[in-house]
């Protein structure tokens, strides 16, 4: 039998507020292993040491290594979808291409302030580690359904065409693509879906030539190539350009 509502918003107990703060004090000494020297050295028995503690001990909080590595996975996921949420919110007044102009400053913005949970979740994986689709996958879903609802609003409101895109009509979404979808409860379409994809892939590839690789080196000023790089893909995804051409680093 479920909960009721009211069972659920009890307070928790001394145990359950102890056990909660330990799990965060080991997720919180995982995220600085993750900063300082990537995902493979995830390590609990690193973990324990710090804590002062038997590593034998963290298998009450966490079944395996891999159990902490999903749970770190889903908290990123979930940061990085309150970050772009919270700009779409803050840009709640102005058109759909300011929404999404928010959105790709918001994604590089928390990429560049928590590379640890960027490598994470995008870039090198976890050497032996496969992410459990049923752990990680609601968690980024969320994450999709954002940059999803901007753009099918700016389609339906006609500051995007699919036509002006080069994605086309016939290209299907993939498995995992079509799952998340399903898992959103989205009924959008295939090809929007592609765009989108793509889009969010493009900036990715940025973000990680930025984040990892020698790009500060090849370019006096990231911030304005970055700004002219989302131009160049909302062009790409059919954005009217009069509306592309109005929007600044400030926000559109």
């Amino acid at each position: 039998m479920s909960s009721s509502p009211a069972t659920d918003s009890r307070p928790l107990s001394r145990r359950d507020r102890r056990r909660q703060d330990t799990v965060e004090e080991i997720k919180t000494l995982a995220r600085r292993q993750l900063a300082e020297q990537g995902p493979g050295a995830v390590s609990l028995r690193a973990i324990a040491r710090q804590m002062g503690t038997a590593s034998s001990a963290l298998y009450r909080y966490f079944d395996s290594q891999e159990e902490l590595i999903s749970a770190l996975c889903v908290d990123a996921y979930a940061a990085v979808a309150d970050c772009v949420a919270a700009a779409v919110e803050g840009q709640a007044s102005g058109g759909h291409d300011g929404q999404w102009w928010a959105i790709c400053q918001a994604y590089r913005r928390w990429s560049l302030d928590n590379p640890g949970d960027f490598a994470l979740i995008f870039g090198t994986p976890v050497p032996g580690y496969q992410a459990p689709e049923q752990v990680t996958g609601p968690a980024a879903t969320r994450l999709l359904q954002v940059p999803l609802a901007v753009f099918g609003a700016a389609v339906e409101s006609g500051a995007a065409d699919l036509d002006h895109t080069q994605v086309p009509p016939t290209l299907e979404a993939g498995s995992l693509v079509r799952s998340m979808l399903a898992g959103a409860g989205s009924d959008c379409p295939p090809r929007l879906a592609m765009v989108v994809l793509s889009a969010w892939v493009s900036l990715l590839g940025y973000l990680t030539a930025e984040i990892f690789g020698s790009l500060q080196h090849l370019v006096s000023d990231t911030d304005q190539l970055y700004q002219a790089h989302v131009r160049t893909v909302m062009l790409g995804m059919g954005f009217r350009p009069a509306l592309v051409n109005a929007l600044d680093a400030a926000g559109g």
